[in-house]
């Protein structure tokens, strides 16, 4: 199955990148190697539109072609000018009460129109061949230096920066915006202005990695902003950009306004839902299948909001793309797989393995609290993929580490899931508060979460695990107070795990298992 996914992913990569730019050139001249980028700012608006008249249906067509022809019938154009003049002239009409006064006045309104329609177009078209000259064409690399190029029929203009001269890359983000798109790619020389240009407007997969290749070739002394080689480096999926197009190509309204229903077909068929799994915030969790091979998969979903402002809709997809990228990095058998996202019907959906299980909350609330020993090997579980989580570069942060997201199969697997509020990096900025409140920590809850955040996540777990009760928010907790019978060594763990302060927290899950292992 995994050999199908690539292959599938492969296909979409060069999918994008054929019909995204023209091809990047590379010249050989008098033997020195140079690298041509297309540039275009406008990108996103020439896909938004080519993936628009893409869908275009025929309803569609007989309806717009039912409306022109009906305009232009009925002396629509007529319509419209007969009322610009009895708007202009109104005023006039109680002074000029002769029929010549009145042709005169007519004659003069049209005369004024014209005038101020040929007015507004000139300008129009000045201000729009501003925007469009001020942009460059090409982003040209060389062994000499990088350099923004003005060329049309041939080159006039062109704005260069020597390899020596450049001190550092960084990605500046402008006011308000937050998508990777309307990003800038900044490159500092040691003295004078940066030479800045958009990342969006190098549109294909091809142009981005080709500007990696070539900054690792001719400016490995530079220093770089740290998500500089994962913005222009081939990613292993399908990205942003085509989500939020298939997120605007949609029309207006929603086809199915209640949730899926068993054996609704989705993405072309290539998947059928089984049933509904459970309510959410966000949307809904489906049980589906794969129709082509009948791999059981989960598909969760997300609502995204429909007659809103675009920003607004934007973040919503940004949201769901921020967990599949997270999921797409990740490669251990103790976490969710991430197979495949898509956006239908304003609807946007995550296709996860399916695992044969239950939450750990399910299995205490039929089962009752669990005991010594079985939690003991489920907190060793928690402890491998808490190691693994943290020691990513840049570390991820899960911040929702509670039992309803720890699956654990019928063979005895613990898997965790849900990666929605997940955080990429740990940051010095004040973040959104999220978790339930009994589980998270206090840095957490002041929206400064860190690695331990997520250790104090695993302490108000085990506690819960150990007496069938949700913890005290914000409290270091002592499950033997509750339950008799109880070690000491699981008390003064679980303590330490849910210590308000990180000073007296464990520092990492390693630390945990070896009091674990040694106990």
């Amino acid at each position: 199955m995994q050999e199908s996914i690539s292959n599938e992913i492969s296909k979409i990569e060069s999918e994008l990148a054929s019909h995204s730019t023209i091809p990047v050139e590379r010249n050989d001249v008098s033997d020195k190697y140079e690298v041509v980028l297309p540039y275009k700012p406008f990108a996103s608006t020439e896909k938004w539109l080519a993936h628009r008249f893409s869908a275009w249906s025929a309803p569609k067509t007989w309806f717009a072609t039912t409306l022109v022809v009906t305009f232009f019938g009925f002396g629509g154009p007529g319509k419209v000018i007969e009322w610009i003049t009895q708007l202009m002239i109104g005023n006039l009409s109680g002074a000029m009460t002769t029929s010549a006064g009145t042709g005169a006045a007519l004659v003069s309104s049209n005369i004024m129109i014209v005038m101020w329609m040929s007015f507004a177009i000139i300008i129009t078209a000045l201000v729009m061949m501003y925007i469009y000259l001020r942009h460059p064409t090409h982003v040209v690399l060389n062994q000499n230096g990088i350099a923004l190029v003005w060329k049309r029929r041939s080159e006039w203009y062109r704005k260069s920066l020597n390899w020596k001269d450049l001190q550092r890359i960084n990605i500046v983000w402008p006011p308000n915006k937050t998508s990777p798109q309307d990003s800038l790619l900044s490159f500092t020389p040691i003295n004078g202005d940066p030479l800045q240009f958009k990342y969006g407007a190098l549109p294909s997969i091809d142009s981005r990695q080709s500007l990696m290749d070539s900054i690792d070739r001719w400016a490995p002394h530079a220093s770089r902003a740290p998500e500089l080689v994962e913005m222009l480096s081939k990613p292993h999926t399908h990205g942003y950009t085509e989500l939020w197009l298939q997120a605007l190509s949609q029309p207006p309204k929603r086809e199915r306004l209640t949730p899926l229903l068993e054996g609704a077909m989705l993405r072309s068929a290539q998947y059928e839902i089984v049933g509904r799994l459970g309510v959410g915030g966000q949307g809904t969790a489906y049980a589906a299948r794969e129709v082509d091979n009948n791999d059981a998969v989960v598909l969760k979903e997300f609502i995204l909001p429909v007659y809103v402002d675009v920003n607004v809709r934007r973040q919503s997809v940004e949201k769901m793309q921020n967990e599949a990228e997270i999921l797409s990095k990740l490669n251990h058998n103790r976490i969710v797989k991430l197979i495949d996202f898509f956006i239908e019907d304003h609807r946007g959906y995550l296709v996860l393995e399916r695992i044969d299980g239950h939450s750990l909350r399910q299995k205490v609330s039929e089962s009752g609290r669990l005991t010594e020993t079985e939690v003991r090997s489920l907190a060793l579980q928690m402890c491998e993929m808490l190691e693994y989580l943290h020691g990513l570069e840049p570390p991820v942060v899960h911040r929702d580490f509670t039992p309803d997201n720890l699956i654990l199969s019928k063979d005895g697997v613990l898997k965790l899931v849900d990666f929605n509020v997940a955080q990429q990096q740990e940051s010095t900025s004040t973040c959104t508060v999220v978790g339930k409140h009994c589980f998270i920590s206090p840095e957490q809850f002041r929206g400064k979460p860190t690695s331990q955040s997520d250790i104090y996540s695993m302490g108000a777990t085990l506690y819960y695990l150990l007496t069938g009760e949700d913890p005290e928010p914000i409290t270091c907790s002592h499950p033997k107070q509750r339950v008799e019978g109880l070690s000491d060594s699981i008390d003064e763990l679980v303590a330490k795990t849910t210590a308000l302060t990180v000073q007296k927290r464990y520092a990492k899950a390693s630390e945990i298992r070896a009091d674990l292992e040694n106990a």
